[in-house]
């Protein structure tokens, strides 16, 4: 009985939970893998500053560019996972760079511990307003008419626009129509659109794109999304245009290093739903023309892995080439 009396102390202080009951009580280091400016930055810093006040830690953005936002990552990933250094994902650094980076340092499923997904920004087509179809119904009959004449831009090589773009052309079935021509990024390839360089483009409606379509140069034929865009309200979805697998956003979000507490990812997450929903967010996500979103490290999982295997596809089927 003596023993036993010994080892049950012992059991009561291995069984209980390992992660501080009062985290965070200390900043915490938000890794932006992006200049400072850029769409990525500004939603984390707004996310940032809200997510401060519900947890009661300042949160430290701190911009680490480079190799196709993977520096940030890697150091994300090579954090401790005590949920004090944190990483803002996207598209291009889970999903596209594992395609374009033969050495990528890490492993977007195995290395994060998705947390957050702050921004789904909606992708826009949208076609020279001279070219004359006025639907994806009558751009798909004027490819086929006029197959290897049509060519669409993006942003460069293995960038979301040129998956955003090249999805669309698989799903639409004009992939062996059509001739993807790479520009310099998103803002040049939509303005090629414009201009009549090219005769399409996909891409997200955040930056100069919205600034395109006011200018009258182009005309948006869809919209991704489960409802129509608010400052776009006349513009059909994908789904309503007759392309309904053609789901694709450009999200960005909070990830952790793998195995930190899942404690943690719950406390951050609940702290990022509930920043989502105050006055001041919506209304900076609104002049950003993005809506906030309510979802759990699962949901957000999820949408990674998605797209992760909608790219490879991409790739695979030689829809996208990226040599």
């Amino acid at each position: 009985m003596k023993k036993l009396a010994l080892v049950l102390p012992i059991l009561a202080l291995t069984t209980g939970s390992a992660w501080p009951q009062d985290y965070p009580n200390r900043e915490i280091t938000l890794i932006v893998p992006q200049t400072p400016g850029g769409t990525t930055d500004t939603l984390a810093r707004i996310f940032a500053a809200a997510m401060s006040k519900e947890l009661g830690q300042e949160i430290i953005v701190e911009n680490r560019p480079g190799a196709g936002n993977t520096i940030g990552m890697t150091l994300v990933s090579e954090a401790e996972p005590d949920g004090y250094t944190l990483g803002v994902g996207s598209q291009s650094s889970m999903a596209i760079a594992p395609l374009t980076q033969k050495n990528l340092a890490y492993a977007p499923v195995e290395a994060f511990e998705p947390v957050f997904n702050f921004a789904d920004v909606s992708m826009g087509l949208v076609v020279n307003k001279d070219l004359g179809p006025t639907s994806i119904e009558d751009l798909v009959a004027l490819a086929k008419e006029k197959s290897g004449e049509l060519n669409y831009s993006s942003g460069g090589t293995g960038t979301t626009s040129h998956f955003a773009g090249a999805m669309f052309v698989s799903y639409a079935g004009i992939a062996d129509d059509t001739v993807h021509i790479p520009y310099q990024g998103g803002s040049q390839a939509s303005v090629a659109a414009g201009a009549g360089e090219v005769q399409f483009y996909t891409g997200p409606l955040a930056g100069n794109m919205m600034g395109v379509i006011d200018g009258g140069k182009v005309l948006p034929l869809a919209v991704s999304g489960k409802k129509r865009v608010e400052k776009l309200p006349d513009v059909p979805t994908f789904a309503e245009a007759g392309v309904p697998e053609y789901t694709l956003a450009g999200w960005f979000g909070i990830v952790a290093p793998a195995d930190t507490p899942s404690e943690i990812i719950e406390k951050l997450n609940a702290a990022g739903n509930a920043a989502a929903q105050t006055p001041e967010v919506i209304e900076a996500l609104a002049s950003q023309g993005i809506e906030p979103l309510i979802n759990t490290p699962e949901e957000f999982k999820e949408e990674i892995n998605r797209d992760i295997a909608a790219f490879k596809k991409l790739v695979d089927d030689g829809v996208v080439v990226l040599e």
